[in-house]
C-alpha cells in the first residue's frame, strides 16, 4: 500500500523525476490463489514509458485494488 502511494505522489522517488501527473494508466486485478488467500496486483505505467509493478496479499489485497481504482488514471472512480 505504501509503496502505491509513493508512486501516486512522487513517482517513486528513485531518483527519476515522474510526476504523478506524468501516470498514464494503473491497471488492477484482485482474485483468489488456490490456497484462499485473497490477491492484488497492481501496474503503474508512465508517459515515459516506466512501469511499476506492486503486489499484496489479504487484507492488503483489498485495501491496494481500492486505491488503485480511486486514482483518475484507472478510468474507474469508486464511490
Amino acid at each position: 500500500m505504501d509503496a502505491l502511494t509513493k508512486l501516486l505522489t512522487d513517482g517513486g522517488g528513485d531518483g527519476e523525476v515522474l510526476e504523478s501527473s506524468g501516470i498514464s494508466s494503473v491497471s488492477s486485478e484482485i482474485g483468489m490463489l488456490s490456497n484462499g488467500l485473497r490477491h492484488c496486483s497492481v501496474q503503474v505505467k508512465f508517459e515515459s514509458g516506466v512501469e511499476y509493478r506492486i503486489e499484496a496479499f489479504g487484507d492488503e489485497a483489498d485495501e491496494l485494488y481500492r486505491k488503485a481504482r480511486e486514482h483518475p488514471a484507472s478510468g474507474i472512480r469508486m464511490g
